[in-house]
């Protein structure tokens, strides 16, 4: 049943106001939940919570009106236990039912999307008078494209549509899909009758470079735009950071509801800096990329024939030739100015005099461009090669239209050969837009004052042949997303259980591009639990410096039997894989077998053989890496201990995080302060946060690092931690709870 969509209104109050309505009906739910939901409690921080998403939402930007420096935009942090998700949900319906938008809900993890839409929203949905209308969005390789299956189980057609010869279990498998769709199958790949290896799917998959949309007359029974239609008429669409990064740079609004036209909440939002990054990253395979343009006159002069047309389009042949041409004189220029480096791995970078720092050996190498500047003599063919793309992409771009509006009637053979041509078309538009983008960042030098692009290239030997890759990517994104998203979203809510880092919203807002924005609200809420009473933060004399691995990891071996509990749920937590094995490797027989090394299994049998044991009453650590530093929800007894092994500093090892520290020590400032030691305090925090996440846990945590006590910036990472009672290292106590 669809909830409508009322629009209240109430003299006096201006657009960026509450109407009464709204608080009355916000109240109104807040107290049905409390009677209706057996040990529902709205606690001081979630009515905070609860008022400040509303007071965002209802500062909405209407289309067409001006930007508000983010007097639309809230950043709150939430600690775990706080009902975040059902603050943002309930104000957010609320708002987005008055104000005639979507509540479009972004989440970073697969488990919270599915948590929101299986057990969250159905609870609101309880105490509604009108229940809404909710979506879980995915991208469009989740749907089938019935054209494509089509084509591929076309016996008079062939193999033509097929990438290889098809074997007969493939065949088999279409023919099913094809029976079942749309009749028992509706043509999502979660709900398939029978399992579809990847590469067949890839096949069938709905794709945007082939899809015709209202002119395909498959398309008023697309999976894609049946579920896209769905989106439009919902109250809730649930996405994740992916969906939504992908969607922006495609324009908005294309594979969801616009930003305009969306009240967006970014939950799990201290991920969207790191996410916004991998987005707008662009790569190019300069070998790899040249046949498939050598190709486009002759496809192009096929589809002439097809529509009757005998002139030759000569300008196609010249920008063909000029951008192979191009992507030739970059890749030997690059192997040239590769030639005498030393071979073999070396751990430093070397500067070498045509201006590059290489790393690698002569099998497979990088060669970084400090400060993301290109040399200069390539600058040229870069510029030349982008243009040839522009010229090309238009020119495909124009065909793949022509081809889509063609109409052949029911001879079949013709269908069949506009079809194909408008599947190569799409593919080699593809190909050339990949030029474009990569090419355009490599053909101008980067604004003086504002952030660089990082700009790296990649070579490796396959069969005897050396092969490269050119790659460019933002290393802030905050200049990027105030275009793309804060400049359009209607209103928007970030939150997380840790955006703080050293007490400030700074390194968060900073890298989002919102500490540009003077408008935008900040709120910071306390944990509802007794935190000084439910944990300890143990720090151990240690003698060994974290730095010195062979010390510290010997220290960790003897340390770790003493400090746990030989029958209850610990979770140690590295910073390296090496360590992480080192330390499992120097335990004795007896603790190796208490220990689950993340990797070894998947993370749901891990878990799962991890509750068995606590609840039989053996001992049960879980030794994991950054990503078990979060996500993990391990109650009660399943986590009495949590273990880090040292601070989590990050290593500035990949070409995006050196060019980064690069723009910073050019402008006057400290990497080290601005960037790891913000990011060391964010991730210290959220592995301490494992410990605590009822009102009934207990537990202590213990961190393996003697820089807390002896650097001074261990202070500021104390500071952040969780408000645990300290156990003095030299009072020669053993913590306990």
């Amino acid at each position: 049943m669809e909830g409508s969509r009322q629009n209240f209104k109430s003299s006096g109050n201006s657009p960026e106001t509450l109407f009464e309505e709204e608080k009355l009906e916000i109240r109104v739910l807040l107290d049905r939940l409390s009677r209706t939901l057996p040990g529902f409690v709205a606690r001081p921080g979630q009515r905070a919570m609860i008022a400040e998403v509303a007071r965002t939402f209802s500062r909405c930007r209407e289309e067409g009106e001006a930007f508000r420096e983010g007097r639309n935009l809230s950043v709150i942090q939430g600690p775990t236990g706080t009902g975040k998700t059902m603050a943002y949900l309930l104000a957010g319906i609320v708002l987005a039912r008055s104000r005639k938008k979507t509540l479009l809900v972004s989440t970073a993890t697969v488990s919270l999307q599915e948590q929101l839409v299986a057990k969250d929203i159905p609870l609101l949905a309880s105490v509604l008078d009108n229940p809404p209308v909710y979506e879980l969005a995915k991208g469009r390789g989740r749907y089938l494209c019935e054209r494509n299956l089509f084509s591929l189980t076309d016996l008079q057609a062939g193999t033509a549509f097929w990438k290889h010869p098809p074997s007969s279990l493939e065949i088999d498998l279409l023919d099913r899909l094809r029976k079942d769709f749309p009749d028992t199958w509706d043509g999502d790949r979660d709900h398939l009758p029978v399992s579809v290896p990847d590469s067949l799917w890839s096949l069938i998959q709905n794709q945007g470079t082939s899809c015709t949309g209202k002119r395909c007359p498959l398309y008023s029974r697309c999976p894609f735009f049946l579920r896209k239609e769905a989106y439009s008429r919902a109250d809730i669409v649930v996405a994740n950071h992916d969906l939504v990064l992908s969607d922006l740079v495609l324009g908005g609004g294309i594979l969801l509801p616009s930003p305009e036209k969306s009240l967006l909440v970014f939950d799990e939002a201290h991920h969207l800096p790191g996410k916004s990054l991998s987005h707008f990253r662009e790569s190019l395979d300069l070998e790899g990329l040249a046949p498939w343009i050598e190709r486009i006159p002759g496809l192009l002069e096929r589809i002439n024939a097809f529509f009757d047309v005998r002139e030759r389009d000569k300008t196609v042949q010249a920008q063909a030739e000029a951008l192979t041409n191009s992507l030739m004189t970059l890749g030997t220029w690059l192997e040239e100015h590769w030639e005498g480096k030393p071979a073999g791995s070396f751990s430093e970078a070397e500067q070498d005099g045509s201006n590059g720092i290489f790393r690698g050996s002569r099998e497979q190498s990088l060669w970084r461009f400090p400060g993301g500047k290109f040399p200069d003599s390539m600058i040229e063919p870069s510029r030349i090669g982008a243009s040839a793309a522009r010229v090309l992409a238009e020119r495909l771009q124009l065909e793949r239209d022509k081809l889509a509006e063609a109409t052949t009637g029911s001879d079949v053979r013709r269908n069949r050969e506009r079809d194909a041509f408008f599947l190569d078309v799409g593919v080699h538009l593809e190909k050339t837009l990949d030029a474009v983008r990569l090419l355009s960042l490599y053909e101008k030098v980067d604004p003086e004052g504002e952030a660089p692009f990082a700009r790296w290239a990649t070579m490796w030997k396959e069969s005897g042949t050396f092969s490269h890759r050119l790659e460019a990517s933002p290393v802030w994104p905050a200049t990027l997303l105030e275009e793309v998203l804060w400049k359009r979203v209607s209103a928007c809510c970030l939150t997380s259980a840790t955006l703080m880092s050293l007490g400030s919203f700074k390194s968060f807002s900073s890298r989002c591009g919102l500490s540009m924005l003077p408008g935008v609200s900040y709120l910071p809420l306390d944990s509802p639990f007794p935190l000084d009473r439910q944990g300890v933060l143990s720090l151990p004399v240690m003698r060994s410096d974290p730095t010195d691995f062979e010390s510290h990891t010997r220290e960790i071996v003897e340390s770790l039997p003493v400090v746990l509990s030989p029958t209850g749920g610990a979770l140690v937590l590295f910073s390296s894989r090496r360590q992480m094995e080192a330390v499992r490797k120097g335990l004795s027989p007896e603790w190796q077998n208490r220990v689950l090394v993340q990797g070894e299994r998947s993370r749901k049998d891990i878990l799962a053989l991890h509750e068995q044991r606590v609840r039989a009453g053996e001992g049960s650590v879980l030794f994991g890496l950054s990503s078990f530093s979060e996500g993990l929800d391990l109650k009660g007894d399943l986590c009495t201990h949590v273990v880090i092994a040292k601070i989590p500093f990050p290593v500035p090892t990949e070409p995006v995080e050196e060019t980064l520290s690069e723009w910073i020590r050019s402008r006057g400032g400290d990497p080290f302060r601005e960037i790891a030691l913000p990011e060391a305090g964010l991730r210290l925090v959220q592995a301490a946060g494992r410990l605590i996440r009822s009102e009934t846990d207990r537990g202590i945590v213990t961190i393996f690092d003697k820089r807390l006590l002896e650097k001074n910036y261990g202070v500021h990472l104390l500071r952040s931690l969780p408000p645990f009672r300290l156990e003095h290292p030299d009072s020669g106590k053993k913590p306990n709870t």
